[in-house]
């Protein structure tokens, strides 16, 4: 799947935010959003095996 492209992003959802964004914000936004796709991506294709199942009850700590 292709990187979003964040400003797009921000076109799409911040009227639906209901929070107002100083335009000078924006390019750290933008900034953000390329670092959560980055990291998205890398989890994303990060390989498991297919034994892997996940834990029926979160417990932290453990």
């Amino acid at each position: 799947m292709p990187m979003p492209d964040p400003d797009a992003l921000i076109d799409a959802l911040l009227p639906f935010s209901g929070i107002p964004m100083d335009p000078a914000w924006r390019p750290a936004v933008a900034a953000n959003l390329r670092v959560a796709a980055a990291i998205a991506k890398a989890l994303q294709d990060f390989p498991l095996p297919d034994a892997v199942e996940p834990a029926p009850v979160f417990e932290p700590g453990r």
